[in-house]
C-alpha cells in the first residue's frame, strides 16, 4: 500500500503540473490535427493522441507537451496495476477500477467525458467549439485520477475493517486523501455516475491491459 501511496501522490504532482500547461497541450492537438487533416474531428481517443505524436508532430514543444500527457495517462495505468493487485472482485474498489480501465483503453470513445466541478479544465476551454473538440480528452486525467483515490479511500476502509476485526492495529499512512471530496461526474449519456464509479461505455470492446499504448 505504501508504493501504491507513493505512486498516487507523484501523480497528483504531475497532474497539477500538466493543468498548468493545457493551453500548450491544446495548441498542440490544434496544430497536430491540422497537419492530420482532422480539423473537424474531435480529439477522442488516446490512440489519435498517439498517432498525432508519431506522424503529425513537427516541434520540440508540440512533441513534449503530446509525450507529457500520454506519460501521464501510462503512470495512471501503472497505478491502475498497482491498486488492482489489492482488490477483490467483491470490493466497492472494483467498480471504480472496471471505470477506469474502459477510460484508459486506447481506442475508448472519450467525446461525452466532462470533468465537472470541482475540476475547471473545460471551463477553461475557450469556446463551445473548443470544448466540443477537447473536453474529453481533458477530462480524461483529471476523472481518472478521481476514481483511483475513491479506490485507494475504499481499499484502506477495506484494509481498517479487517484489522478491527483480526484486533490487529491498521497501518497508517500518510496520504491525505483524494483532491476532492466529489467522484468526477460528466455529462451526457454515457457518464460515470456520481458515487458508483461505474464505467460510462456499457458497450465497449474486449478489454486490454491499459496504458499499452504503442510508440513508433
Amino acid at each position: 500500500m505504501n508504493e501504491l501511496l507513493d505512486s498516487l501522490k507523484s501523480l497528483e504532482q504531475s497532474c497539477r503540473r500538466f493543468r498548468q500547461q493545457q493551453f500548450t497541450f491544446i495548441s498542440a492537438l490544434e496544430r497536430t490535427r491540422e497537419h492530420a487533416h482532422e480539423r473537424t474531428k474531435p480529439v477522442s481517443t488516446l490512440a489519435q493522441v498517439q498517432n498525432y505524436l508519431d506522424h503529425h508532430c513537427h516541434n520540440t514543444t508540440d512533441q513534449g507537451i503530446l509525450t507529457l500527457f500520454l506519460d501521464i495517462v501510462r503512470d495512471l495505468s501503472h497505478t491502475l496495476q498497482q491498486l488492482e493487485s489489492m482488490v477483490t472482485e467483491e470490493s466497492s474498489a472494483s467498480y471504480c477500477l472496471e471505470a477506469c480501465r474502459t477510460l484508459l483503453y486506447h481506442n475508448n470513445d472519450l467525446s461525452h467525458l466532462r470533468a465537472k466541478y470541482p475540476h475547471d479544465e473545460v471551463n477553461h476551454l475557450s469556446c463551445n467549439e473548443a470544448r466540443n473538440y477537447y473536453g474529453g480528452v481533458v477530462s480524461l486525467i483529471p476523472v481518472v485520477l478521481d476514481l483511483l483515490q475513491q479506490g485507494v479511500t475504499y481499499s484502506q476502509g477495506a484494509q481498517r475493517r479487517l484489522a478491527a476485526e483480526q484486533g490487529a492495529e491498521p497501518a497508517r499512512s500518510s496520504w491525505a486523501g483524494p483532491l476532492s471530496n466529489t467522484t468526477a461526474t460528466q455529462a451526457g449519456s454515457g457518464a460515470v455516475k456520481k458515487g458508483s464509479c461505474s464505467p460510462y461505455n456499457t458497450a465497449k470492446p474486449a478489454w486490454r491491459p491499459p496504458g499499452h499504448i504503442n510508440r513508433h
